[in-house]
């Protein structure tokens, strides 16, 4: 009795060890070529350029995208560096879109062959400034001239200060225009070394701008408004003659009997130039008679200024732009 138990017992034991040795040879599934399962996740992927193959490759965390160095032109004309930028690219080839029509009409008979010599151009912000009119920003334009890099001109970039509608508390979503342009100090030179730029026929600059206003109001608008009782027809028409290129008939406001000339102020000057025309100057004023202040009215005069040969700013003619007006006319 006692033998047939051991004996049952040995041939258990042999069982067992015959299936533990069965599930030890069989090979274990491969982890990295067996289909994962759907609630699982999963360290490989396959990429879309790998066309398709099932070869694993481990995922790595996104790349940023790169930065480009040179933004793209976005044809927003409300930012200023967009503007300046497209200018640096194109001039001097059309920029009407980008100028505004002063600075376009400066341009008549501009040559800018220097800057075909000009390369790597770039572009830097130098100043930016908010008055009562316009707000403006300037920027310098360097580039690489016979293998020097050098500061090559400089523009202004301008809008008007406030939105046409809404006033000063409206978003101001007008256009900037290139204004003005001024060779850089080292194009131009100096007397003793002229530089490459020094006779260059250039776009109205900065100073330009600012004087020709100011310096026609004082040079010719007062002279016409000027009454001389003594100063016969042909005296004072040969005195205008020489401030304009085409002779001028504005009659410029008198007292009633022509004895003496009115007092006179100006309310605004402002540039009008049409797109395509030449530079056009419009002054407004008011008139009174110093010794009847009931008798007064207002005087509106139109300057045309061109350029001559050598490239100076001249005007060529002044028309009166609307009929004085008088008060206590009888």
């Amino acid at each position: 009795m006692g033998s047939k138990m051991i004996q049952g017992f040995m041939i258990g034991t042999l069982v067992v060890l015959l299936l533990a040795a069965a599930v030890w040879l069989i090979p274990a599934p491969d982890r990295e070529t067996e289909e994962p399962s759907q609630s699982e996740s999963t360290d490989v992927a396959v990429l879309p350029s790998d066309g398709g193959t099932d070869q694993p490759v481990e995922t790595a965390a996104p790349s940023p995208p790169a930065v480009e160095d040179t933004p793209k032109p976005t044809g927003d004309r409300a930012d200023p560096e967009q503007v300046a930028r497209d200018f640096m690219t194109t001039y001097p080839g059309d920029v009407q879109p980008l100028a505004d029509p002063t600075f376009l009409a400066s341009l008549d008979g501009v040559d800018a062959p220097l800057l075909e010599q000009v390369t790597d151009m770039s572009l830097e912000q130098v100043d930016h400034v908010t008055g009562d009119t316009y707000e403006r920003y300037a920027y310098t334009v360097s580039g690489t001239y016979r293998d020097d890099e050098v500061p090559v001109y400089s523009i202004v970039v301008a809008r008007p200060a406030e939105p046409g509608e809404g006033g000063s508390t409206a978003k101001n979503e007008l256009p900037f225009q290139v204004h003005s342009f001024d060779w850089a100090p080292e194009m131009l030179g100096d007397e003793n070394s002229p530089g490459p730029a020094a006779d260059a026929l250039s776009p109205i600059s900065v100073n330009q701008r600012g004087n020709l206003i100011s310096q026609t109001h004082t040079d010719v608008i007062s002279q016409i408004l000027t009454v001389d009782p003594d100063e016969s027809t042909e005296q004072r028409q040969a005195r205008l003659d020489e401030l304009t290129v085409e002779p001028t008939d504005v009659t410029p406001p008198m007292s009633r009997s022509g004895r003496y000339a009115m007092t006179t102020e100006i309310l605004s000057q402002t540039y009008s130039t049409e797109p395509g025309g030449p530079i056009t100057i419009a002054y407004a004023g008011t008139w009174v008679d110093p010794y009847d202040p009931t008798y007064n009215g207002s005087w509106s005069l139109t300057v045309t200024i061109t350029r001559d040969d050598d490239g100076r700013f001249i005007v060529r003619s002044v028309e009166q732009s609307a009929p004085t007006e008088s008060k206590n006319d009888e």
